[in-house]
């Protein structure tokens, strides 16, 4: 596989939009449980998004045929597998392009061994969202396919500015959590949401801009490629892995449901996901904090234009966040 890298996986995805020659009115069919943010790279090229549907397992609804499009978006839901093989057989147009949409998966492959991200033609990851660097996704594709490889660009020469102070600040802080009884993270993150309730603002910056616009930053910095390459990967995906089963035997203990999700050898899970609706969700999340096992945040930022049932347990999903 050949790699381009960039400061966002969002980025990556409107280079990997063009090399499957998606013009401007074509479909794109994506999960209609998605961030928002995905919207924007289709709107870079024009592209009509399409939504289809998965099932609480996060796997594409096994009732649903997909109908003709240019390209699919499937997604490796916090670094577990798709299953490309059912997506494949519920196409009705065997020439859509398959993206991989690895931004939750860096550091896992499938039951084969076959690194996430690299199972398809095209590939995106974004390994900011497993390692804590100021940005940092990578582009990947599959020469022996007949892809328009004059949408290629020559690599971006990789940023030097000064690392915001708020980052500086916010590893410091990570670090600490991570290695003292201290619990700073939520504690600064409650004093910024109260801040901007009293400021008569939403207690989260929601983003809305985040739908149909691209980061001002297309070239990844040079401190996020230091980062990745001092990764220990293996102690990384053995930490996630450990996490990952402690949550699970606190929801059990808690009676939280979680989806349906199998932890294999090469998984490296980005969190724990669960659903709040079920179960005693406080002491769970007391419970998640006191053992230091990830911050529980609210994913994703659903488009306006998903039609997630109102009643589905997909809305009240919650994520324990390992990085």
């Amino acid at each position: 596989m050949n790699r381009l890298y960039y400061a966002y996986a969002r980025h990556a995805l409107v280079t990997a939009l063009r090399m499957a020659r998606v013009q401007p009115g074509d479909t794109v069919l994506i999960p209609h449980f998605i961030c928002r943010d995905v919207l924007s790279s289709l709107r870079a090229v024009d592209a009509v998004p399409l939504f289809y549907h998965i099932d609480d397992d996060f796997q594409v609804a096994s009732h649903e045929k997909l109908p003709s499009a240019k390209a699919l978006l499937a997604v490796n839901y916090f670094g577990f597998p798709a299953n490309l093989a059912r997506i494949q057989h519920q196409l009705t147009d065997a020439t859509t392009f398959i993206i991989e949409d690895n931004a939750h998966g860096w550091l896992s492959a499938d039951e084969h061994g076959v690194a996430l991200g690299t199972r398809t033609s095209l590939g995106i990851t974004s390994f900011r969202k497993t390692i804590r660097s100021i940005d940092g996704a990578f582009l990947e594709w599959n020469e022996a396919v007949p892809l328009d490889f004059k949408a290629l660009h020559a690599p971006l020469e990789a940023r030097k500015d000064l690392l915001p102070l708020g980052h500086q600040v916010r590893r410091l802080v990570s670090e600490i959590d991570r290695n003292t009884p201290l619990t700073l993270m939520s504690i600064a993150r409650k004093t910024i949401r109260a801040a901007r309730l009293l400021g008569g603002k939403p207690a989260i910056d929601l983003r809305p801009e985040e739908e149909n616009e691209l980061p001002t930053n297309r070239a990844i910095h040079k401190s996020s490629l230091a980062m990745m390459s001092r990764c220990d990967r293996f102690g990384e995906r053995q930490r996630r892995q450990h996490a990952f089963r402690q949550c699970h035997e606190l929801a059990v203990t808690f009676g939280i449901q979680s989806p349906r999700l199998q932890l294999t050898p090469e998984v490296s899970p980005q969190g724990f996901p669960f659903f709040v609706h079920q179960g005693d969700s406080e002491p769970f999340r007391r419970s998640i904090l006191r053992q230091k096992l990830g911050e529980i945040v609210s994913w994703p930022s659903l488009p306006k234009e998903s039609d997630i049932p109102t009643m589905s347990p997909l809305r009240n999903l919650r994520l324990v966040n390992f990085l």
